[in-house]
């Protein structure tokens, strides 16, 4: 009997393990037809079977104040909502929302307090509900919009990672076209948070909860402004933006294919998109600006430097993110002064694919010391020269060939002793007017012989 028990438990521990290493994930959740319509099972599934209710994990992206505003106490109009995006893969998000109108101010204001609770945007929470689809293009967890006690979701919050990187979109027409397999289109991106770089925005007011469109040479898009946020009283932006925001759809006809937006949260979640990265020094000071595709030429303490794959200009980066050179990254910032110097303060950094690290450009005193017509500054650039003499905090002087003195700033490193000959790999930087040569490693000191 003892032997059989044992048994019974090895199987049910092999059935639990095999329940959960199949269990359906948010993605599953977001299957749709080829009207746009939830397929997965568990979708409009008979509510009064508890079996039916699913559970979901994942970041939040859209918190309860930023987006809808969701009391209490209650009132017509105002709803509750977050949008959670899948943190174990790159796929999947889903909505989470409920009308206050259903349930009037007390149950309301009670749920408030015990279920539907504050979150903020990157919160880790779990929230358990029934799955439903009412037509909208999109799947969501909602209260199937009854006061039905049984059918109010949970939402409780595990932990704060914090935001994750957007996802570049690197045009309007990979996102704005229906694909029911989600190998492209809108139903790839869906509740996820994301970036659109380059893009104009067309007519319409720029307040909140207004919907306009933004467009490149590809096509439009949606751009929902949110009824929380603080666009009210700023100006419509009449330039290129790079936008970040909740990537979703709205399509209330079948079939439910088209409808795709980006939902902004705040005006900070808009910035000037610049092609080149000497354009940041045109911005003025807490200007918020935003540089695709630039490869990292250089990492020193808390900054680094990116440049133009064309050796256009380059332009230094306040994050002690984690990069390498030749990394290319996305920045959508504030503009910042570090000296005499216009510099980016990320508030969103997306670091892509990796490349071989940026070649630098052969440079004298004359392009350092802009005699020669070329603007080296913010670049990669190779300088030979001898050292000269030491000075506090890091700082050298160096001697070129033509007699020209140069300084140089280094980091945890000395240089080689006194009068010998260097070939310096370093950032071209400026100092009370004079060059300055940004040094990140001994690895970019070679002594000629």
């Amino acid at each position: 009997m003892r032997r059989e028990k044992q048994k019974l438990l090895c199987l049910a521990l092999l059935l639990l393990a095999t329940c959960c290493a199949t269990a359906d994930t948010i993605w599953d959740y977001e299957a749709v037809n080829s009207i746009g319509f939830g397929i997965h099972p568990k979708v409009n599934a008979d509510a009064s079977n508890p079996a039916n209710k699913v559970t979901v994990e994942g970041v939040v992206i859209g918190g309860s104040h930023e987006i809808l505003n969701p009391g209490p106490p209650a009132a017509m109009g105002i709803q509750y909502t977050l949008f959670i995006q899948d943190d174990t893969s790159d796929r999947g998000g889903i909505q989470v929302w409920a009308g206050s109108w259903f349930y009037g101010d007390p149950m309301w204001t009670d749920l408030r307090q015990t279920d539907y609770i504050d979150v903020q945007p990157g919160d880790r929470v779990r929230v358990t509900g029934f799955l439903a689809d009412a037509g909208r293009g999109k799947v969501v967890i909602n209260h199937r919009h009854s006061n039905n006690p049984d059918l109010v979701f949970h939402v409780e919050i595990l932990g704060h990672p914090g935001m994750p990187d957007p996802v570049l979109i690197k045009s309007v027409s990979e996102c704005n076209y229906f694909d029911e397999t989600r190998s492209g289109g809108g139903e790839l991106y869906q509740t996820r948070w994301v970036m659109l770089h380059g893009v104009s925005v067309g007519s319409g007011a720029w307040t909140n909860n207004s919907l306009l469109t933004v467009s490149d040479r590809t096509g439009s898009v949606g751009l929902l402004l949110s009824a929380m946020g603080d666009f009210t009283g700023n100006p419509k932006p009449e330039f290129p933006i790079s936008v970040v925001g909740i990537f979703d759809q709205e399509d209330t006809t079948a079939p439910y294919t088209e409808g795709y937006r980006i939902w902004v949260k705040k005006q900070a979640d808009v910035a000037r998109a610049l092609d080149f990265c000497r354009e940041v020094r045109t911005c003025a000071l807490g200007e918020m600006s935003s540089l695709k595709d630039k490869v990292v030429s250089r990492v020193f303490p808390g900054f680094f430097y990116v440049q133009d794959e064309t050796r256009t200009g380059g332009v230094r980066v306040e994050s002690s993110r984690a990069v390498a050179p030749g990394n290319r990254v996305c920045i959508h910032g504030s503009v910042c002064s570090i000296g005499n110097e216009k510099a980016l303060n990320p508030r969103y950094l997306i670091v892509q694919e990796s490349d071989e690290a940026p070649k630098p450009i052969g440079v004298t005193s004359r392009e350092l010391w802009c005699s020669s017509g070329l603007d080296v500054y913010g670049l990669l650039v190779r300088c030979v020269c001898t050292v000269k003499e030491k000075q506090e905090g890091g700082v050298y002087l160096l001697v070129d060939d033509a007699g020209k003195t140069i300084k140089a700033q280094t980091y945890g490193f000395e240089l080689p002793s006194e009068g010998t000959r260097v070939a310096i790999n370093a950032v071209a930087s400026q100092s009370e007017g004079a060059p300055l040569l940004l040094i990140a490693s001994t690895s970019d000191v070679e002594v000629i012989q």
